[in-house]
């Protein structure tokens, strides 16, 4: 018996699983790159970010901190208070100064309650991601410093937390210009940022597409076992999807048990739960494809089941517009149940797209094999025959 009559060869078969392989590993590490881009190097992305950030409590009181710790740096306060008292109550300038400072942290979580200061501060970080942005795009120097050193600038909201506590007058001309700075990057890291950013980007707009390719030349390469490559691309689909979330999980325990104290932990966890709010979105975008991918190789089975199921929608499947409607309320469904939908349009119209093809695929397996074909157009009435007059 020939190969070709048998089936496809051994080759074939491992060629077409190699494929799906690969491209499972490519669509893992172009998800985390189009999400890395999509949130760090995105502004719009970067905004919706800072602004969950600062509605954090933990994070909201590190912020303060931060403040309080750049105002008693640089603010004597107890001068201050001994400036503004009368010569025979000057002497109260120390006790009056413990109380100030006591309650400077309570005072400024207060104020960065207001919708005024929360918003300050995401302009501040918004306007610094944006410069970052560009000198990591090598598009010019402009949040570097003398030393070609990045900083996130919180200076605006330490010159407002101060203003409003009126701990100091004039505090704007009185605070140095590098006040509330916090380093991102150092300069000699700059040149290996610049690089990383440059890879990223080409991973994140072209991996993704490059293993959907290999997935679809796995699944024509495996002629005769097209199903079955089918099922194990779904599969590695799932797989991708349960591995982000893992990835998001065991990293940010480590990083968070690295990178804070037990006083920082709780706006750690929170940080790191925010900016990776989106990847956990994929995630479970991902499994949400590969479990409907499974249903409709299941659907295209041999197995009794299967084709009971079948011949169940097929009069749903004679009627598009029953057929997409019932995708219509699986989107919407799937919408209120997958926040990445609630975020971004391309995700959603990417998953719409590859949806409608599958219950195309399948609606037109399913009337060819229950024998349903489109009903012909009626023929043109023929013209009466002309009469002599």
């Amino acid at each position: 018996m020939s190969a070709t009559s048998a089936g496809p060869s051994k080759g074939r078969i491992v060629g077409a699983r190699t494929l799906t392989v690969v491209a499972a590993v490519l669509a893992l590490v172009g998800s985390l790159a189009f999400y890395l881009e999509r949130t760090v190097l995105s502004e719009d992305g970067f905004n919706e970010i800072a602004t969950e950030m600062i509605q954090s409590e933990p994070i909201r009181n590190q912020v303060a901190a931060k403040a309080v710790e750049e105002l008693n740096a640089n603010v004597d306060v107890e001068q201050e208070i001994a400036n503004r008292l009368p010569e025979a109550q000057k002497a109260l300038a120390p006790v009056l100064a413990g109380i100030v400072e006591q309650g400077a942290q309570e005072a400024a979580n207060r104020l960065l309650e207001r919708p005024r200061l929360q918003e300050l501060f995401v302009r501040t970080a918004t306007s610094t991601q944006r410069q970052v942005v560009k000198l990591l795009d090598d598009e010019g120097k402009f949040v570097r410093t003398s030393d070609g050193t990045i900083y996130l600038d919180l200076r605006p909201i330490v010159v407002e937390i101060g203003q409003q506590s009126a701990i100091a007058s004039r505090l704007a001309e009185r605070l140095p210009e590098d006040a509330g700075q916090i380093k991102l990057i150092d300069a000699d890291q700059l040149g290996t940022a610049q690089t990383i950013t440059r890879i990223l980007r080409f991973v994140a707009d072209w991996l993704w597409i490059i293993a959907l390719l290999l997935a679809a030349v796995a699944v024509w390469v495996a002629k005769g076992r097209r199903r079955i490559e089918l099922r194990a691309i779904a599969i590695a689909v799932i797989v991708v999807g349960v591995l982000e979330l893992l990835v998001r999980r065991l990293a940010g325990a480590y990083l968070v048990d690295q990178l804070t104290t037990d006083a920082t932990k709780p706006a750690g966890q929170d940080a790191w739960s925010i900016l990776t709010a989106g990847l956990a979105d994929r995630g479970w975008l991902l499994i949400v494809l590969g479990l409907l991918l499974l249903v409709g190789v299941w659907l295209v089975g041999s197995t009794n089941l299967a084709g009971r199921a079948r011949r169940l929608v097929a009069p749903i499947a004679e009627k598009p517009l029953w057929t997409y409607g019932a995708v219509a309320a699986l989107v919407v469904l799937i919408a209120a149940l997958v926040p990445l939908f609630q975020r971004g349009w391309f995700s959603f119209l990417v998953f719409i797209v590859l949806l409608v093809i599958g219950v195309e695929v399948l609606r037109r397996f399913v009337l060819a094999e229950q024998g349903v074909t489109t009903p012909p157009k009626p023929a043109a009435p023929t013209p009466p025959p002309a009469t002599g007059t």
